[in-house]
Order: C-alpha cells, then structure tokens, then sequence
C-alpha cells in the first residue's frame, strides 16, 4: 500500500465504523433463538453490454456522440461494456437500517438486485455469517430475504385484502393454521393503516396505497433481510418519515436486517438512518453513519452549511450539471472568499432549488488541464480497498461443508432448508382460486359479454335459417371458418397481451419462491379455462340455431367443442410467444405473421399447398378446427338444386343428392374427427409445455 492509499485509510478508518458479529442482537422471537442475517461484501463489480445504436448504415440518432460517456466504455471487437458497480464493499447489520443513496443512475438498484439474489455480478464477494453466498445456495434463502421492488406489480382486479391473503397462504410456514395466517393478514393490515382500502381494488389504489401494499406483501412473511427499492417514492415526506420509523422499529426490536435505496430523503428520514453507503457512478465515495458524513465532507473542503438539509448537500455534490459545468469552462469563474471554500447560491428558475457551487483549493487541481468536479474527487477520495479489507470474510474451502449448515460464530445458516413455504397441493389451491377470481374479473366485463352476444347475433342474421341443399354448402363452410378464425385470433392475441403483466407477477412472486412453477402452469390451465370458453359458447348458442347450421343437438354440441379446444389452442400458443419473447413489440410483430401464416394453409383460402409448405398445416388449429367441424355438419347426403355449387358432384341438375362422403372429399377435409380432435389436443399441450420451460430456464437472478 503506497503512502498515498495509506493516507486515504487512514481518512476513512474514522469514519468507517463497521459492526461487529458479536455486537448483541434481539432475539427475532420470545424463544431467546438468534435468527439474524449479517451480510458483507466486498469487491463486487458488474458491467454490461451497451449497444452502440449510432453506427451502421442507418443511423438510429443524429446526435453527435458523447465522448465523455465512450471514456467509460470498455469497446471489445465492437462491443461496448459500461461499469455499472465497480468493486463495491459494505456490510449490513440486524437491527440496523442501512441506505443506499446516490443520484439517478449510480448503481442503487443494480446493488440492491445482487445483494437480494436476484441478478448475478462478475466478481466480488458476497457472505452471509460468515458464509460465502453462491448462486445455488442463494436459491434457498430467497424465502427469507425479502425485496421490495420500486415498481408495484399486481394483479389490479384483487382487492388489498385479496393480495395479502394469498400472499400468506403461499408464503408462510405451512405449520400455522389457516386462522392464524388470516390473522398475520389483519395485522399488517392495521400496521400499514389499509383499514379503509382493504376492500377495494389495487386498481383503484393511489400510489402511496399502493405502495403500502407492495411493502405489506413482503412484511407478511416476517423476513430476515428485508430490501427496498425507493419505499418513500409517492409518498408525502409525513408518511415516509412514517414508514422510515417503522422499518427502523422492525429493525430495532426484530432484529431484521434492513436495506433500503432513497433518492433524496427529508433532513428527519436522513437523520434516521444507522448507516449509509454514498453511490455515484456505480462507486462507493462514502459508508460510515449519517452523522459522520458531515465531519468527511468538511475535510474535503465541501462542508454544509449550518441549517442546511445534508441529503441535498450530498446530491449538490454528486449530480452532475451540465450547464454549470459548460459556464464553468467558458468562464473560468471562481468566487473566492477564502482560501477554502466559497458557496455560491444560484436559484434554478424551473425547480426553485437552491444549488451551490463549490470551489475549494483541491478542487483547483486539474486533470489533464481539466478540473476535477466534486464528485470526482469524492470518488477519487475513497479508499474502497480499505473497507474491502475490513469486509473480507473467512471462506469455507471444505467441500463437504459447503451447501450445509454452518457454524461461524454469527449465527446458523441452512442452506439445506425448505426452498417452499407451503405444500404443492396447498399452491395450488391457492393459485387455482386466484386464477379463477382474477379472470373471471378480466373477462366476465359487460363489454365482452356484449360483443359475444353482438357478433353471434349478426352472424346468425347473415346465415339466417339456412337451407340444407347444394347451394349452401359454401356458406356453412364460410360460417365454419370465421367462427374459428374469429375466435382463435381473439384467444391468441388476448393472451398475448394479458400474458405481460401476469408475467411480471410471476417472476416477481417466483423470485421470492412463493410456489413450484408447476403448480402454477396447472393451476392456470384448470381454473382459466372455463372462465376463457364461457364467451365463445354465447356465440355458438345464438349463431348456431338463429343460422339454422344443423338440427341436431348433437352436431351443435360436437362443432361448439371443436370450437373451445381450438380456443384454448390459440391461447396455448399465445401463452408460448408470450413467455418465449420478452419485448411485447417483437412479440406482437412475431404473432401476427405467424397467426396469419397458419390462417392461410388453414384450408379455406389455399386448397393446393405446395410440398415444401404442406407441414405447416399440422400447426394450424384453423385447419384441425375447420376440417372436424365440416365433418360433423355434413353428417347425411346433401340435395342437388341445380345451382352448380357442386358441379362434379350434381352435375347442374336439380335432383338427386351427393353422398356425406363425396361432399367432404370435393371440399376438400382431410382427417377423421377424431383425429382432428386429437392434433388439436396437441396443440393445446406442447405451446404449454414450451411456454413453462421458457419460464423455467429463465435465470434466477434475472426474474424479478
């Protein structure tokens, strides 16, 4: 270590005071048992790739480049990664509140997603009681850490109480009884003052409401470790002072350890914190508590102002402002009083903030001829390896001992626990009554009640009572065909669309092991498909006898079958597109062409399909649906008119008829109906299958 990297330990040991394992912790129960989370790290660095949208042919800006930003980028044989942690040290304490704060895009969601487990990092350390946290075994502690994200993901048709509900039936201990789990529901109900909502749907919730919500679901299951992302974001400084006390009592009094993110707090929530870790451009230029940053910025020549709030001071420091700086280097300005230190006071005309300029003598040293800003010497000032150092925990090398329960001197971890909560059979009860109660919200909307009813009532006008002789066999062929174009369209893109926002809610409950992936898949399957069918069968009642298709009960009740499997068909495969394509416009794009591909080789259009395109009739629900349907309406010989609709078969006369039989080959159906039947049964399973192993292999760090 050179004198100079001494000289910057030395700086950051007074202020760094980091806790210890044996500093006493309260019990988490009345027990007197110790079940605590100490967690380091050290080191941790990410980068990712950026693509440089400004090259190629056709140019995506007109933008001159910024060279500024490509001197943070690493360009290797044409792609660009950009550091967005760089080797970050810290550690969080039970019965601490630590917070994470830093202008917008200095890495404090990025962190947060790594420490919770929910994205990876290229290298670094990260130990929990000593214990070295790997991608495996993280896996087993997701039920214990808590994360709540900055965004509210929900399902906007249950009400408050609803959410909670299945919430504590998924995730807590199946050892307590239902009652107590609808009694752990009331409580946080009362404890986040949701009294007055809990009846009503998330949809209808303010932001602060909502916000409550997302932060209840996670207290539900009493974590260890509970994480934040900007909890205080739409809410009034008196209800974030609020919440700040309580996290800081569950911290105090529970021992959970508490990590949360914030922008910029009020003077009361900063004040609040036991300790905080400074980020700017993904690097740490402070960790030590609240009060202690003050006393470091002064010996940097950046004091704050008596009165001053110390988390606007901190974030006039580390937000970069372009035209001041571009004032500054066109001007050379500097307004000194003193040899230390000037503030100038310049109100913004837009935010009526009040920014202050700083220039110190250290601030007068240059960098290539180019002087350094505060935030870069705040940067340049700490001395990130010392903490590292002090973070740098003992390692276990035997392998037999890693992935088992072990003993460190700070508690007890069993990474060999239960991953789940509650039985398969319990998730899937649960998620089966969800399921049910969510879309029968979603679908049962007196708007689509109408235009089932609308479209089947027009379609019965326009096939009105139709004749059961030659010259109508193209119309129950053309009626057959829209019904299921229709309809398989509808339960394609309904899917497609719906699938988004449910798939968020997945991969956000998932990433806190709520329940099997299975369980799930065939809890959606079960429940969702006698809600999704109920509309086409309103269509079916009042086209099918207001048209006159057939007489018979048993015609009807076979073509309305085919026409739910080929609906549950089309919502198999928008399920597939949905979960195999993460950007919804791609997704959009990639099923229109091919919906519109099985359409066409779906028998009505083209007849003669070329042999290098024939196998692509075997993934058309259209044509399955299309072939069985005509096979059940045409079930007895059909009279000739005259009308040359059949010309081969009736030969212009007006007598005589044409056998079932000769009807369906000059129209072309291929297949039994069974065998229809079956290849849709087909393509109802595998586009499920592939949609549940598209979830599966996405990454755990990724999901949520």
């Amino acid at each position: 270590m050179g004198p100079q990297q001494q000289e910057k330990a030395s700086d950051n040991a007074q202020y760094v005071a980091t806790p210890t394992p044996n500093d006493e912790i309260p019990p988490r129960d009345g027990t007197g048992k110790n079940d605590c989370y100490f967690l380091r790290w050290s080191r941790i660095t990410k980068s990712v790739e950026v693509r440089d949208i400004s090259q190629g042919l056709l140019k995506s800006s007109i933008s001159r480049r910024n060279l500024d930003s490509d001197k943070k980028t690493k360009s290797i044989k044409g792609v660009e990664r950009r550091t967005i942690i760089n080797s970050v040290s810290g550690c969080a304490a039970p019965g601490e509140l630590l917070a994470l704060m830093g202008p917008s895009g200095s890495g404090k969601t990025s962190l947060l997603n790594m420490l919770s487990g929910r994205s990876s990092y290229d290298s670094g350390v990260l130990a929990i009681n000593g214990s070295e946290v790997t991608p495996n075994s993280v896996k087993k502690l997701m039920s214990k850490i808590a994360y709540v994200k900055q965004a509210d993901v929900f399902f906007n048709h249950l009400t408050v109480k609803d959410q909670l509900t299945y919430t504590a039936l998924l995730r807590l201990p199946r050892s307590f009884p239902t009652l107590r789990k609808h009694q752990e529901v009331d409580r946080i109900v009362n404890l986040l003052r949701l009294n007055k909502v809990a009846d009503s749907p998330i949809m209808l919730l303010s932001g602060g409401e909502k916000k409550r919500v997302n932060i209840g679901t996670e207290l539900l299951t009493d974590p260890v470790v509970l994480m934040l992302d900007e909890p205080s974001s739409g809410l009034d400084s008196t209800s974030a002072v609020s919440l700040l006390n309580m996290l800081h009592e569950l911290a105090q009094t529970q021992g959970k350890t508490i990590i949360t993110s914030i922008h910029q707090p009020s003077s009361a929530v900063f004040r609040s914190f036991d300790r905080l870790l400074m980020l700017a451009d993904g690097n740490v230029v402070y960790f030590g508590t609240p009060q202690k940053s003050l006393p470091y910025l002064r010996d940097k020549g950046l004091a704050c102002p008596d009165g001053y709030n110390a988390a606007d001071h901190w974030m006039d420091l580390l937000v970069v402002d372009s035209a001041l700086e571009e004032e500054d280097d066109k001007n050379d300005l500097e307004l000194v009083q003193d040899d230390t230190e000037v503030h100038d006071f310049d109100e913004h005309s837009k935010g009526g903030t009040l920014r202050r300029r700083h220039k110190t003598k250290d601030s007068s040293s240059t960098n290539g001829g180019k002087k350094k800003s505060p935030r870069e010497e705040l940067i340049a000032a700490w001395d990130g390896e010392a903490v590292a150092e002090q973070m740098d925990v003992l390692l276990i090398d035997d392998e037999s001992s890693v992935g088992s329960s072990v003993q460190t001197g700070e508690g007890r971890i069993d990474f060999y626990g239960e991953k789940y909560n509650s039985s398969w059979i319990t998730q899937f009860r649960t998620l089966c009554h969800r399921s049910l109660k969510n879309s029968r919200s979603a679908l049962f909307t007196p708007v689509n009640l109408f235009k089932s009813a609308a479209i089947g009532l027009l379609c019965g006008l326009l096939w009105f009572q139709l004749d059961y002789t030659e010259k109508t066999v193209n119309d129950r062929t053309s009626y057959f065909f829209f019904t299921m174009t229709y309809w398989v369209f509808d339960s394609m893109f309904n899917s497609l669309m719906s699938f988004p926002e449910e798939r968020n809610v997945i991969l956000k409950e998932r990433s806190s092991a709520s329940y099997h992936l299975s369980a799930y898949f065939l809890a959606k399957t079960t429940s969702e498909a006698p809600t999704r069918l109920v509309l086409p069968l309103i269509y079916m009642v009042i086209s099918f006898w207001l048209g006159g298709i057939s007489p018979k009960f048993s015609v009807f009740f076979g073509t309305t079958c085919i026409t739910l499997m080929s609906c549950l068909a089309g919502e198999s495969i928008g399920l597939m597109i949905g979960a195999s394509i993460y950007d919804f416009e791609k997704g959009i794009a990639v099923m229109t062409v091919f919906s519109l591909s099985l359409m066409l080789v779906g028998g009505f259009f083209v007849r003669n399909v070329p042999s290098f395109m024939d196998w692509l009739q075997y993934l058309s629900p259209f044509k399955f649906a299309f072939d069985g349907s005509r096979q059940l309406v045409f079930d007895r010989a059909v009279p000739c008119d005259g009308s040359g609709a059949l010309e081969e078969l009736c030969n212009g006369v007006d007598y005589g008829s044409a056998t079932p039989e000769e009807v369906l080959e000059f129209i072309g159906v291929q297949g039994s109906v069974t065998f229809n039947v079956a290849c849709l049964f087909v393509l109802f399973l595998i586009p499920r299958i592939v949609a549940y192993v598209a979830l599966r292999i996405k990454k755990e760090g990724e999901r949520a």
